[in-house]
Formats: structure tokens, sequence, C-alpha cells
């Protein structure tokens, strides 16, 4: 009898197994691998790593084609501020004297009567300092800075150069000897002798900043923040025989090879 049930039975479960079989059913979810917990060196190397993706030919012939026939003139303020101080000369305070008078008296025609109010103010000004912030980064860094600009066909005018050439074609009798203004003329050398000013600042040991502004409008045409390292190449890793065997030895990054990075990534963000 329990045969003959059991029998029954698997003829009326055969169609709902055949109907399971045909569906399908999405995955079950998996889980996450357990993530390594970012520690302080992860940070320090995350912030040292290269941030340039593109090859450095591709950059510069990408500027190159892009520049057509003019060769832009870029001047380099080196850990320069330029702000909001458009004058060296500063005012502090300011006195007013003011008063009244009257004046009466009689002339052959009729009398006349004169009343008058005076009023004279002086401004003291002082010519306030002009710092220039931190001292000029290593001379490498700017020898490979400005090689690297120079290739890519820019032109790199010398700030202190532009300002005494400007200065000595005023020499005209028309501009005041007395007291130069030292922060016009340096606006004034930027509008006629460059096309764009850039100015690099190093914030810290291992970061920079630079700006590239346009002289003749003020806008911006690039801002980069980086640690100037180049990425690594096949080159820069090298196999070297010792008395222990073969090591690899990897190439130092010089100061030259820092300025001619923040050059390439200058050049890609513009």
């Amino acid at each position: 009898m329990k045969r003959f049930a059991l029998a029954l039975c698997v003829p009326l479960l055969a169609p709902g197994f055949a109907l399971a079989a045909g569906q399908t059913h999405e995955a079950a979810p998996m889980m996450a691998p357990a993530q390594k917990p970012l520690t302080a060196d992860d940070l320090v190397n995350e912030a040292n790593a290269p941030q340039r993706s593109e090859s450095a030919k591709t950059i510069l012939d990408r500027f190159t084609a892009g520049l057509g026939q003019t060769n832009p003139r870029i001047a380099i303020f080196w850990n320069r501020a330029f702000n909001d101080q458009v004058s060296d000369w500063a005012s502090r305070r300011r006195v007013v004297v003011s008063g009244t008078g009257s004046v009466r008296g009689e002339v052959p025609e009729g009398d006349l009567n004169l009343d008058g109010e005076s009023r004279a103010a002086v401004q003291s000004e002082t010519r306030s300092g002009r710092s220039s912030g931190p001292a000029a980064p290593a001379f490498d860094l700017q020898s490979g800075f400005v090689s690297q600009l120079s290739r890519a066909g820019v032109r790199v005018v010398d700030r202190n150069a532009i300002m005494r050439i400007t200065d000595n074609a005023l020499e005209d009798g028309t501009f005041e000897r007395l007291s130069p203004d030292q922060a016009r003329l340096e606006m004034r050398a930027l509008d006629q002798h460059a096309d764009y000013l850039l100015v690099l600042s190093e914030v810290a040991a291992d970061q920079f900043q630079i700006r590239v502004l346009s002289v003749k409008d003020g806008s911006v045409a690039a801002l980069v923040s980086s640690n100037g390292m180049p990425p690594e190449t096949e080159e820069d890793r090298r196999w070297v025989a010792t008395d222990r065997g073969f090591e690899k030895r990897e190439r130092r990054v010089s100061l030259k090879d820092v300025g001619q990075e923040l050059a390439l990534q200058t050049l890609e963000a513009l």
C-alpha cells in the first residue's frame, strides 16, 4: 500500500520539478572581501604618487599643435605673491582742516559783501613693504621648469629684466623718479612684455601650487597642485650586480626632474 501511494505522488510532483528547473534565479549576494584599513604610510604614499597619466611626448605635441604660429610669453613669479596690492604707497591717516570766514568792504560802485568758506584735506601716505615671500625654489628646479617650457615653444621672460627694460623706456621726463612705484611698474612691465603670468608657490617641502593668469583680461588659464613626482618608467628600475647578487636600484628623482614634471603638468592643464 505504501508503494502504491508513493507511485501516485511522483507523477504529481514531476511537473513542479520541471518548472523549477526551467526558472532562473539571481545569484545570492556575496560578501565583499575584507579591505585593508588605511594607514599613515598609505596616505603618505598616496600623496607622493605621480599625478600625470599621459606621456611627455603626448603633452608636448598637443600643446605645440595648439600654439599655431604664436609662442606665448610667460613671466614666472617664484614664491612671489601676486595679490590685490596695486601700489607701494598706502594711506594710513587723513587730516581734514576746515574753516569759515567773511569779508565786508566798500567800493565806489556800492557796498560789497563777501562770504567765504574754506576746506582743506591732508592725506599722509607711507610706502608699504612688498615682501616677496619665501626664497625662490632651488636653481635646479627652476632650470628644469624653464627648459621644459622652452622645449614646448614658450618664451619665458624674467620679471626683473622686464621691469628694468620698462623703467628704462620711461626715462623721457614723464615718469616720476622721486618715488617710483614698484607695484605699478611691475604691472606695466607685465602688460608690455608678457601674455601670461605664472605664479609658482612651494607650499610645503613636497607640494607645489601653480596659477597661470592672463595678463590681458585676468582670466585663470590653469590651476595645478602637485608634488612634482614624475611617473616611473622601466628605465628607472635597473638591476645592478653586487656581491650579494642582483639588486634592483631605482633612479633617484632630482630637483631638475621635479621642475620638468611640474612644467609638464602645467602644459597639460593649459
